[in-house]
């Protein structure tokens, strides 16, 4: 899933080496590219993943840990910018991909009930103007 379109399917041995930061001599070189560019494509869906998980947590009080189930559903989020095909109406990662969007959406929706801001932590902050005139001031009108 992992691996680029350009490129054929690898040993996923090689990949969780590679990972792991084991020695890759044994393994051809154009093999060890792919498993470099499998890897890179891994951290890219993690990072967008991550990213859309924020903005939905961004009503969360700071300090305040996210529901565990969150974490399974990055997981899912990312395995759907993994799939090529995740795009299709009928496709079962996709069909997870909206489940979990409605739930963060819930979430989110909850968090901004109980009075959080974004980034966390709501501040009201009053603030006025200097007083211009005072009875001093007025007295002579």
């Amino acid at each position: 899933v992992a691996v680029p379109d350009t490129e054929r399917a690898i040993e996923p041995a090689l990949v969780v080496a590679a990972a792991a930061g084991q020695p890759l001599d044994e393994w051809p070189p154009e093999d060890v590219a792919i498993a470099v560019a499998t890897l890179a494509r891994i951290a890219d869906a993690v990072t967008r993943a991550r990213s859309e998980v924020s903005f939905y947590l961004r009503f969360r009080p700071a300090g305040e840990e996210a529901p565990e189930w969150v974490t399974a559903d990055l997981a899912e989020i990312a395995r759907y910018h993994l799939y090529d095909d995740a795009g299709k109406e009928e496709s079962t990662v996709r069909v997870l991909y909206k489940d979990v969007l409605k739930r963060l959406e819930t979430l989110a929706a909850e968090d901004k009930e109980r009075g959080a801001s974004d980034g966390g932590e709501s501040r009201l902050q009053i603030s006025h103007q200097p007083r211009l005139m005072s009875r001093t001031t007025l007295r002579n009108l």
